[in-house]
């Protein structure tokens, strides 16, 4: 559906998935009007949608400049990391980073981040693949609970809010 609301409005027009969140579940940024746009395809495919209004377009390639702009506060930050000494799991990848990943390695992921995806759900899979069977929520808002539901039922009953 991205696909068309860009060739719907043409030339500038940015429309991609910012997050991947769950099966069937996206969220998706862009130009304004191939947002729009978006939302009429859905509609008419009778997708569950929801205007979410925000003011950026994260994880698109309208965050290009500030993808820069972040390049190099971590290129100047690099000196000073450290490799991790646990697995870190990546959203711009849903894959793990094992303990004594180089910082360089970490700065590149890092780097993408704004302008891709975030790939929820891969993250989470990876996660429990690996055996962990209990998530903490800390904060007001029950939305990891509520992904989990649909990423895995059988951790739902694991994941625990805790409200602060």
């Amino acid at each position: 559906l991205c696909e068309e609301a860009r060739s719907t409005e043409g030339g500038a027009a940015v429309c991609s998935i910012a997050q991947e969140l769950f099966p069937k579940g996206f969220s998706c940024a862009g130009t304004p009007r191939a947002v729009n746009a978006l939302k009429d395809a859905a509609e008419k495919a009778g997708a569950l949608q929801v205007k979410v209004q925000g003011e950026h377009a994260v994880h698109t390639s309208l965050m290009a400049a500030a993808a820069a702009e972040f390049g190099e506060a971590l290129d100047n930050t690099l000196p000073s990391m450290k490799p991790p000494r646990c697995a870190v799991y990546m959203n711009v990848t849903g894959s793990q980073i094992r303990a004594g990943t180089s910082p360089q390695d970490i700065v590149n992921l890092l780097k993408k981040q704004l302008t891709s995806p975030v790939i929820w759900d891969s993250s989470v899979r990876a996660i429990i693949k690996e055996g962990v069977t209990e998530f903490y929520e800390v904060g007001p808002m029950k939305q990891l609970k509520a992904m989990m539901k649909r990423i895995d039922a059988k951790v739902w009953n694991t994941t625990y809010n805790v409200e602060v």
